[in-house]
């Protein structure tokens, strides 16, 4: 006994010798939850309820900062739950899950879920990063995933999560889905406050289900309103500051196996830093032409863009103009649609408008006066008025025409009319959808994700101009934006859509490939 008791002190002091004291104490998931919480630098007040040191990582669980349910704070952190948190404590989810599957730069993945890699990812290419990949190297870097975490690592980490928390990063990546195609997927920025949430729970068939459902979860607690959208309900719980509410939440619904959305909300204090998230497509004219897309039931008719896109065969689309609901799952479009040749609705007046035809011509101007008019014999037909456009172009040259607005750069320079929209719409943030369309001819969908305090914060329409500035656009229009705002890239949203879950929309802009039949 004595003989172990010597051979484990030497074993100890050869370890502190080495350099290997990290390994021999071994780090638990609470002391690093608690550092992560001091490291993104979120205040907060120790209470009874907290104890066994063990006060801020309990908490950092509660916010909903970090989502896993830990069951376990005294056991063995291991690093990819580490980068799971971090990833997370940062408001940088969603991306994450958007970049699963591209390359990661480490050799030692196949173990870790998709989720897992995209860590990897984001880790790696933000600016300033987490950890550093292997860049251009024969022999990858390997990340350990289910090696137990250093405190030498944990303090790097968290120094740099602090660093960040600070101050801005930025994260660009690009990818090329398909020939022809270039996506920017950037992200900058963290949220500084402290989240609270909503739960939603869908798939009623009528008012009754709903409301059976809403006094059982009554009984137990949980205050919910019943709400209806395209005749479909759904029930909405207050803000929540619990998370385990959530979890247990999440848990009871899907044992009735009902579909739920969880979106949170936050109230940022550092409004220098609000996160912000846009998605840049680019799509070469010598692989893809764009054409409106309207629903498989007509134009009258409401649809979500993952349906028209596969109805058209689009392998990318981003949602269109404005719209009028006259009733569930049916509407019609506000302003211009020309499709192919045939007039869908007419022009608003002294709105923004694109138009665009087989030979490689467009038009972006700002709609003076309706070159449309219905005849004696109740004919829609159209007659030529300079009016329309601000140059001697002939809009009716145009195959197809959308209109939305406000218009946002003509030759790269900056509009900046109105249009008659209310200032809610122009200079508070929301997400937003826009085309434009660059120098060389190529055609550009941008989506800005917003009204999600952790992932995006939105723009104005001056920051919208100012994202095609940035990138020398020349020609660009704002789109119909909100809780509508979507694009569809390769048969995958590519955004966080504000409201959980697609909307239906009446029409939308889509990239067909050359040889696509019309």
């Amino acid at each position: 006994m004595k003989f172990r008791k010597s051979f484990a002190a030497l074993m100890l002091s050869v370890a502190f010798a080495l350099g290997f004291a990290d390994f021999v104490f071994a780090l638990t998931r609470a002391e690093f939850l608690s550092g992560l919480l001091e490291a993104r630098g979120i205040n907060w007040t120790e209470s009874q309820e907290y104890h066994e040191n063990r006060g801020g990582a309990i908490f950092l669980l509660r916010t909903g900062i970090v989502t896993d349910n830990v069951s376990n704070l005294n056991e063995q952190v291991t690093r990819r739950e580490a980068l799971r948190w971090i990833i997370e404590s940062l408001g940088l989810k969603f991306e994450a899950e958007l970049l699963g599957d591209y390359p990661s730069g480490f050799s030692d993945i196949s173990n870790l879920s998709d989720y897992e890699r995209g860590c990897l990812v984001v880790a790696s290419k933000m600016q300033p990063n987490i950890l550093d990949a292997s860049s251009g190297s024969k022999k990858q870097a390997k990340f350990n995933g289910n090696s137990a975490l250093s405190k030498s690592d944990m303090k790097k980490f968290l120094e740099r999560v602090k660093n960040i928390s600070r101050r801005n990063f930025t994260l660009d990546v690009i990818r090329n889905p398909l020939d022809g195609m270039r996506v920017l997927i950037h992200r900058e920025g963290v949220f500084s406050g402290i989240p609270s949430w909503r739960f939603y729970i869908d798939g009623f068939a009528n008012k009754s289900q709903a409301e059976n459902l809403r006094k059982l979860l009554k009984d137990l607690a949980v205050e919910t309103t019943s709400h209806q959208t395209h005749g479909k309900y759904f029930l909405r719980t207050s803000k929540i500051e619990d998370y385990n509410i959530i979890r247990r939440l999440s848990s009871f619904i899907k044992s009735r196996k009902l579909s739920y959305r969880i979106l949170p909300s936050v109230s940022n204090p550092n409004t220098a830093i609000l996160p912000k998230f846009y998605v840049m497509l680019y799509l070469d004219p010598s692989y893809w032409r764009i054409s409106p897309l309207v629903s498989k039931a007509g134009a009258k008719a409401l649809d979500y863009l993952s349906s028209m896109t596969k109805f058209h065969g689009a392998k990318a689309s981003i949602n269109a103009g404005f719209f009028a609901i006259t009733k569930p799952e049916r509407g019609f479009p506000i302003g211009a649609l020309k499709v192919n040749g045939k007039i869908l609705s007419t022009p608003y007046e002294g709105r923004g408008t694109l138009g665009w035809n087989d030979d490689d011509e467009a038009i972006f101007a700002i709609s003076a006066t309706s070159p449309y008019f219905y005849n004696d014999a109740g004919e829609l037909v159209s007659t030529v008025n300079p009016d329309f456009v601000s140059d001697a172009n002939n809009w009716f040259d145009m195959t197809n025409i959308i209109q939305a607005g406000p218009l946002l750069l003509d030759g790269g320079a900056v509009v900046g009319s109105s249009e008659g929209f209310d200032s809610a719409l122009l200079s508070v943030r929301h997400p937003r959808s826009a085309i434009g369309l660059s120098s060389e001819g190529q055609w550009i969908f941008l989506l800005v994700d917003g009204r999600n305090g952790m992932h995006a914060s939105g723009a104005t329409i001056s920051e919208l101009t100012e994202i095609f500035r940035s990138h020398d656009i020349p020609h660009a229009l704002n789109l119909d934006g909100g809780g509508s705002s979507e694009i569809i890239i390769n048969g995958r949203i590519y955004n966080a859509i504000s409201e959980g879950r697609e909307r239906m929309i009446s029409y939308a802009i889509g990239a067909l490939a050359l040889n696509a039949k019309k």
